[in-house]
């Protein structure tokens, strides 16, 4: 029995480890194609984060920015979400405070190629520093922010 609890233990190690790096390497891929420049930066803000309310996988992300934004300086752009009321309402059925810019019509977006939601940019000095789409997990956050 413990040989099989072993065996079966490596294989989700394994298989974790392998998942792991394919989401890396698509999503440094699908990151390419971003056009973000220095301008989404310019004001200061260490983690700028495209998501929008009908995206699923921002429903996960979303709270993983809102506890960073206690510790860094963060700018959300909310795309093609509907009207400002309708994002504060989603913001406060999920208890999220994070500060929201509303691109209505997605212009911001798309004028930096953002297409894929959720979309994270970070600044250092006021500089593109690293940009990543998907989730990303709150240690992921922490760390891409410390180097």
């Amino acid at each position: 029995m413990k040989r099989k609890i072993k065996k079966y233990f490596k294989e989700i190690i394994g298989f974790s480890i392998v998942l792991v790096i394919v989401t890396n390497i698509i999503s440094f891929y699908r990151a390419s194609s971003l056009h973000v420049n220095d301008e989404i930066c310019s004001d200061g803000s260490d983690i700028v984060y495209f998501w929008a309310t009908w995206c699923p996988v921002c429903k996960v992300e979303s709270p993983n920015i809102d506890f960073i934004a206690k510790y860094y300086k963060v700018k959300t752009i909310a795309v093609k979400s509907g009207s400002d009321t309708k994002i504060t309402n989603y913001m406060q059925k999920h208890h999220l405070e994070f500060p929201v810019l509303n691109d209505e019509k997605g212009s911001i977006a798309s004028r930096l190629g953002v297409y894929i939601f959720p979309t994270i940019v970070t600044c250092k000095d006021k500089k593109v520093h690293f940009s990543d789409v998907g989730y990303t997990s709150t240690f992921g956050l922490f760390i891409r922010q410390w180097f």
